[in-house]
């Protein structure tokens, strides 16, 4: 990822845009994380988010008329948040933090004409900066016409502490006696600000122009202005404060001979491209203190009415995204920041291979952003680049390339030369239910006779794993079976084939088997118990394949309950993008949030999604269960192991060959007649360390062909191991009478350089 993607990726995340009263807010308070500290009782906290971004916060705070308050999205909802008298009762009760921290000394000086609200904000911003600020103002004192307000709005002592505050930072008051004087033409100063917004700025514009409306500086070089309210303006102080600030920003810009306009961040006035969706929100009126000012408990309930606004729709539907503690902008940054790493850890790479590329993020972010492209496009060039873990997805390109060689066969229908359609059950199917692979098979048959068989693996895991160079050739070689074939329609039983084929392979015929049998729905079908129907995620987009099972359902009367997102919005199983290989504990916490949506019994058209499911205990059908009862498995059964899938597709083969090929079959291995006994704990310890039965086989075949295995313990057990493709696989086992009993297994990738393994 070069960085003008990974700005591109960034720019498509709003998470981190400002919440609406932030943005309408001239200082940018973070008023969002102010009043939830409120609402959390940190009244500390609150001032310290008040002084992060408010100058002067004990005049500011009490003074501000809250234009953020307009654009608070709550108000709709019982009115807006009272963040302005949330402000005054924190700076109430909490004193400020202390002094300030100031840069180091900086050579150039400043001179502020006027002691009003815009000119004290240039004062402590530069102040901070490390500047020396002289701000003249008339024998009243600084401060200007502050010193006119209420007691109760601004104490006399709050005006005289904050002043103090401004001296502490080093800003020097100079006395002008009369408004005729300038002393600051006597001060050597590098640049000056006229405020406006006091007494002592009148008639000093003179022969100076006309303020820019952006940087507000003046014809003069050197010279800028601020406190322009108009005297009706609602937001008369803030207004003068905000360009107080603009003005300061200029001012440090042009001493350090920098651009006033580059890069400048302009003021939102409440706009924001921030999302956050108000259908469901509680109507909540606005809490009346019963004094005139809250107390701590009316304030937390007051702000508790915050709805703290937040995008993140796309964490909040996805247990991945939620998994690695942020959201898809930060993602983004992880990505590049792992792509450029050349030497050291990928800390990224879990992350990266975790994704199910299932695109429900897409569906829900208004701005489209795409983890499964992102996380696809990052694992396409770990491949190319060789720094993909050889561990990430090495079992399921193995399944892939056995179901594509020993598992697959392509028949015309017996007796036949010609096929008109071909019936396409998938992997998955074909290893998870071979009886019901054949009993579809058998149907569609009867609905047209010339329908010939196609087992095969459509190659999804190469894609999902980023190997587009074995991908490459996958497709070719499934286009010219086709075309071998005769280019008949293809019968598609699995949501995953469907979408490879059509987004790979456009010239293929296709068509979904589940829109076949809702025009001609098997009489043998039994409807069930009221379920809810759960959409594999590979048919998101595939609205007429989920119109048309619902279609079959209704056909033959079985009753359905909605289930939380359902079609476009359906979640994943766990298994899809190969989750389940690269983070097998995230796939089960996947698989758990989506069965605990329902009390419901659930069903499926995905054999997968159905196996996946039903690991939790949950019951789960595939509609194969309801259409043909001869055939119809049990919504409990538990879910068909990884060796079990593996021996599956390899017999599923052998009976096509010998029912539509004239007998033929493949004569089994000599490994395969090994009788196993699994001891209790081994057969999870299996699935869980993607070890077949078939290995294990092979690994004491091998063994016992070699005599190479070792004595383990004085109960008669041996260890063996064998190096079979990339891992090493080891056994612990007993072997009586020609039982091999099985005691542990492991294996590993590790090769010891100048050894033997």
């Amino acid at each position: 990822m070069e960085q003008k993607d990974l700005r591109e990726w960034e720019a498509r995340c709003i998470q981190e845009e400002p919440p609406a009263c932030k943005a309408g807010c001239p200082l940018g308070v973070d008023a969002r994380g102010f009043v939830l500290a409120v609402k959390d009782g940190n009244p500390v906290g609150a001032r310290a988010i008040l002084e992060k971004n408010m100058p002067l916060a004990g005049i500011v705070a009490r003074m501000c008329e809250a234009p953020c308050e307009q654009y608070c999205l709550r108000a709709i909802c019982g009115g807006s948040i009272a963040i302005g008298a949330l402000e005054c009762l924190c700076v109430e009760a909490v004193p400020p933090r202390g002094k300030p921290l100031r840069l180091p000394p900086r050579p150039k000086k400043v001179a502020v004409i006027g002691a009003g609200p815009s000119s004290l904000i240039v004062a402590f911003d530069l102040a901070k900066k490390g500047y020396p600020v002289s701000l003249f103002h008339l024998q009243d004192g600084p401060g200007s016409w502050l010193r006119n307000i209420p007691e109760t709005i601004l104490p006399g002592e709050v005006l005289a502490e904050e002043l103090e505050r401004l001296a502490r930072l080093g800003v020097l008051y100079r006395r002008v006696e009369a408004l005729d004087e300038s002393p600051w033409a006597e001060g050597d100063f590098d640049a000056f600000y006229i405020g406006q917004d006091d007494r002592l700025a009148e008639d000093l514009l003179v022969g100076l122009g006309l303020p820019d409306v952006v940087t507000f500086s003046l014809g003069k070089s050197g010279w800028f202005t601020g406190g322009l309210s108009a005297e009706d303006d609602e937001y008369r102080f803030i207004t003068d404060v905000s360009q107080g600030r603009e003005a300061a920003v200029s001012i440090d810009r042009f001493l350090q001979g920098a651009s006033l306009t580059a890069a400048r961040v302009a003021l939102r006035h409440g706009k924001t491209d921030l999302y956050t969706p108000l259908e469901n929100i509680q109507f909540v009126e606005r809490l009346v203190p019963r004094a005139a000012n809250y107390t701590e408990d009316e304030a937390k309930r007051e702000a508790a009415r915050c709805l703290d606004c937040q995008c993140l729709e796309c964490v909040k539907s996805c247990v991945y995204l939620k998994e690695f503690g942020a959201y898809p902008k930060t993602y983004a940054r992880r990505v590049y920041n792992n792509s450029a790493i050349v030497k050291g850890s990928h800390s990224a790479n879990k992350f990266i291979n975790s994704c199910s590329l299932c695109g429900q993020c897409e569906i829900i972010c208004p701005n489209d952003f795409s983890m499964a492209d992102l996380c696809l496009d990052a694992r396409r060039t770990m491949v190319k680049e060789d720094r993909m873990p050889g561990s990430a997805h090495w079992f399921a390109l193995e399944e892939m390339r056995s179901a594509r060689t020993e598992a697959a066969v392509v028949r015309h229908a017996h007796g036949r030369q010609s096929s008109s359609s071909l019936f396409f059950p998938g992997c998955q199917l074909a290893g998870i239910r071979p009886d019901q692979t054949l009993r579809l098979y058998e149907y569609l048959q009867e609905l047209e006779p010339a329908t010939g068989l196609w087992l095969d693996c459509c190659g999804a895991p190469g894609h999902w794993a980023g190997e587009e160079k074995e991908f490459a050739v996958i497709i070719r070689d499934l286009e010219q079976i086709w075309l071998d074939m005769g280019e008949p329609l293809l019968l598609v039983a699995c949501s995953t084939c469907l979408k490879m084929f059509r987004e790979f392979l456009p010239r293929i015929t296709l068509a979904s088997v589940w829109t076949v049998l809702a025009e001609r729905p098997p009489k043998s079908a039994k409807p069930g118990v009221t379920k809810v129907l759960s959409d594999p995620c590979t048919s998101r987009h595939d609205q007429k394949t989920q119109a048309a099972v619902r279609t079959l359902l209704e056909a033959i009367g079985q009753p359905l309950s909605p289930l939380k997102n359902s079609g476009e919005l359906t979640e994943c199983c766990g298994f899809g993008g190969l989750m389940e290989s690269a983070n097998p504990d995230l796939a089960k916490k996947v698989t758990k949030a989506r069965v605990e949506q329902t009390d419901r019994e659930m069903l499926t058209y995905c054999a997968m999604c159905r196996d996946q499911l039903a690991r939790t205990g949950k019951p789960v059908s595939h509609v194969l269960d309801l259409l043909f009862a001869d055939t119809s498995h049990g919504a409990t059964e538990p879910s068909v192991t990884l060796s079990a899938r593996r021996i599956n597709r390899r017999q599923l083969k052998n009976t096509v060959l010998e029912s539509y090929a004239v007998g033929q079959s493949i004569p089994a291995a000599q490994w395969e007649g090994l009788a196993l006994h699994f001891e209790d704990s081994v057969s999870a310890m299996l699935e869980e360390r993607r070890i077949l039965e078939d290995d294990i086989r092979k690994v004491l075949y091998q063994t016992k062909q070699e005599g190479s295995s070792l004595v383990h313990g004085e109960d008669g057990s041996r260890i063996a191991s064998a190096k079979l493709g990339q891992v090493t696989f080891w056994v612990q086992y007993k072997e009586d009478n020609d039982l091999f009993t099985i005691q542990r297994c492991w294996s590993h990738r590790m090769t010891v350089v100048g050894g033997t393994v």
